[in-house]
């Protein structure tokens, strides 16, 4: 795919020479729009060069040419990879400013209209605004379909540009299928147009990362096949549009517990502080990778370095705050701490289907083996759920069923779960412990590759068998606010609107379930757990 781009590149020089000679303004537009994620080094300077030569006039006629002066910039002057984020600023900045002086509505030129627009769209998503970024791109989108048939209007460009940078806002926003269709349908828009390559190469990235966040293994390698088949315009833009087929690499790495592979993805992608759009999937990542694998309580420290990092608007959206808050779930069940993690679910909403796995987990270790087995009843096949979590889910509904006895159900809900797996995924079963994989082992033969099984027999133990769980009603819990804000029983009750003797009975259960036999017992004993 990209030979023929890789030439016309070479050629850049000649013409920018002839462009400026002649003050051939529109032409260097058109050059910019053909070649400028491909600019770098020596070639960004020459650029710079000539736009430097542009009137301020003709500059502010020509919106295209304006962001690509602010790109040139920074390619030429500031040509490290790693370090995106002054250009990314004032690439957003001017977008901004540049789409409030435009009329979508009215707009004539489909490269302007899509240029601007995109930047602008790039802009809302950094402020946290995802749905205004959405509106604005469904607009963008009427707009282009009314012009591309019109005389006179200058066509489709970039073509796939569009839709994909919909789709990363419907990632944002939550909404995968929503987002799995924009980018199929940038890919198809953009694979078979050389020099829309980077939108292919982004799209196909993203679909992958997607599908592996999901556990859908297959989809995630069939995307990443087709991502390594386009070629980067250039290096400098390469992380920002590959990162997504990294995180999916470094997922297909955890299944299979490939300690080489999984350390390569992790040192692409970062600890998922760096400010790149996609940063909640890198975090799923790296949490991931701690709970299974790494070091869980300095896990713990870093989740509250990573929500420093980027914006409250930011780590608020649906995406962001799910992934962090199932980080922090499953490395407080990790730690022993099952109290605080099922405050959070409860805090959550319990019915979520991305909290039914460490739901299912806790109450495992409570024992409660029926509370278990509806659980995983409870989630479809059909349903836009982690085919990763339901692979786990479905191992701890066989071991429920085996410890009351019921080994055919035990039975079928492994064979559900090994439908789910693939001869080298390590991880749904490294993550039971050694007694309960054991006893599973013996009543399902799970495939396992030579390798997998040399994994698999290293792995760590993951989760305790047994969690500290104290659970209250939210009665208990209302009154044990209140003790802790120095309330008297007659005055607990007067706020409560009922008895005295309810109240006593209640802080009586409360001691109880805390194991404390005073309010200062009983206090301490709730900050320890996460109660308050």
């Amino acid at each position: 795919m990209g030979g023929g781009r890789l030439a016309r590149v070479a050629e850049l020089p000649a013409e920018l020479t002839r462009v400026a000679a002649e003050r051939d303004w529109d032409a260097l537009q058109a050059l910019c729009d053909q070649h400028l994620l491909a600019v770098e080094g020596e070639l960004a300077g020459q650029l710079l060069a000539v736009l430097t030569q542009v009137p301020d006039e003709e500059l502010r006629a020509r919106p295209r040419l304006m962001l690509s002066w602010t790109s040139a910039y920074y390619a030429a002057t500031q040509p490290d990879a790693g370090e995106l984020r002054p250009y990314l600023r004032h690439y957003m900045e001017l977008g901004t400013r540049l789409v409030a002086s435009m009329d979508v509505d009215r707009e004539t030129s489909v490269a302007t209209l899509t240029t601007v627009g995109v930047a602008a769209m790039i802009a809302l998503r950094a402020q946290g605004k995802c749905a205004e970024a959405e509106e604005l791109g469904q607009r963008l989108t009427n707009r282009a379909a009314q012009l591309s048939p019109l005389p006179g209007a200058d066509g489709v460009w970039r073509p796939g540009w569009l839709p994909l940078q919909r789709g990363l806002t419907r990632t944002l926003m939550d909404d995968l299928p929503t987002a799995v269709e924009q980018y199929r349908h940038a890919y198809e828009l953009a694979a078979a147009e050389p020099m829309t390559a980077a939108t292919a190469l982004n799209a196909a990235a993203n679909l992958a990362m997607i599908f592996a966040n999901l556990g859908h293994g297959a989809y995630a390698r069939q995307w990443l096949d087709r991502m390594r088949e386009v070629e980067a315009p250039s290096q400098r833009v390469r992380y920002l549009l590959t990162v997504g087929g990294s995180i999916a690499e470094g997922w297909d790495a955890l299944d299979r517990y490939d300690d080489a592979a999984l350390t390569r993805s992790l040192d692409l992608i970062g600890d998922g502080t760096k400010r790149v759009e996609v940063w909640p999937f890198v975090a799923a990542l790296v949490f991931a990778n701690a709970v299974y694998r790494g070091d869980q309580a300095s896990a713990l420290v870093h989740l509250s370095t990573l929500r420093l990092s980027h914006a409250p608007e930011l780590t608020e959206l649906k995406t962001a705050s799910q992934v962090l808050r199932r980080a922090w779930i499953d490395l407080l069940i990790a730690n022993g701490h099952g109290t605080r993690a099922l405050r959070l679910i409860k805090e959550a909403g319990a019915q979520e289907p991305w909290l039914t796995l460490p739901t299912a987990r806790i109450r495992l270790c409570k024992g409660e083996y029926e509370s278990v087995r509806a659980l995983a009843s409870r989630l479809s096949w059909g349903t836009v759920t982690s085919h990763r979590d339901l692979r786990q889910l479905l191992l701890l509904k066989a071991i429920a069923a085996l410890r009351m006895g019921d080994r055919s159900e035990a039975r079928e809900a492994a064979d559900l779960a090994g439908r789910l797996r693939t001869p080298d995924e390590v991880l749904s079963l490294a993550a039971l412990s050694p007694a309960d994989r054991a006893d599973l082992l013996e009543i399902k033969d799970f495939p396992l590759t030579d390798e997998a099984r040399e994994r698999l027999s290293k792995a760590r133990e993951v989760f305790p068998d047994r969690l500290n769980l104290v659970e209250l009603t939210t009665r208990e819990h209302a009154v044990l606010s209140q003790l802790d804000a120095g309330g008297s029983t007659p005055e607990i009750a007067g706020k409560l609107v009922v008895s005295v003797n309810t109240v006593r009975t209640q802080v009586k259960s409360v001691y109880r379930k805390l194991g404390a036999s005073s309010r200062e017992d009983a206090l301490m004993r709730a900050y320890e757990l996460g109660l308050l």
